[in-house]
């Protein structure tokens, strides 16, 4: 069983970066990402667990246009 975590807070700012990047880039939502914890294991029978602790923030017009674009 292999397993990486992402906790620190050095590397968590970095990955929070990136991910805000992206999204805005690709997705064209201005949001704000604070990762707090990434963690990722892969088990004997070839399957990835993936635990995720992300805050975002977003105003309510983004909330409802990202909402809209899923269809809720």
């Amino acid at each position: 069983m292999d397993e990486m975590r992402i906790e620190s807070k050095f590397m968590t700012a970095i990955v929070s970066r990136f991910v805000k990047k992206m999204v805005r880039d690709k997705l064209g939502y201005d949001v704000g990402v604070h990762l707090n914890g990434l963690r990722t294991t892969v088990l004997e029978n070839d399957k990835t667990h993936l635990h995720l602790d992300v805050d975002l923030e977003l105003t309510k017009e983004e909330l409802n246009k990202l909402l809209k674009n899923i269809g809720l």
